[in-house]
């Protein structure tokens, strides 16, 4: 396994010292003492096997994200402008109705 992290295992009765460095060690993320070096470093080259996916799939991933919104921006402008047309139609056949009504008044 790439990411295996080497684990002591104890038995559940096992009652032995606890340090005081143990206790008041704070949260942080790197190592204290620099025994966990090893496993930093098998982490890290774990990672560097995926390195050269980095780039490729960065590409791959923007610009599919950009393709999204160009045929997003451009079927929105369709259907704006399309919606658009079927209102000055149904405004020009009410105005042509309302002229029509207007004139049979007279």
């Amino acid at each position: 396994m790439i990411f295996r992290i080497a684990t002591r295992r104890l038995p559940l009765s096992y009652r032995g010292p606890i340090s005081p460095s143990h206790l008041s060690r704070p949260f942080t993320s790197g190592p204290s003492d620099g025994s966990n070096h090893g496993s930093n470093s098998a982490y890290r080259e774990g990672l560097s096997g995926f390195k050269p996916f980095v780039r490729p799939f960065a590409k791959v991933f923007l610009g599919a994200i950009f393709t999204y919104q160009v045929i997003y921006w451009t079927w929105l402008k369709l259907e704006m402008d399309e919606s658009k047309s079927e209102k000055n139609k149904e405004v020009a056949a009410l105005e042509k109705r309302a002229r029509e009504m207007a004139a049979s008044r007279k």
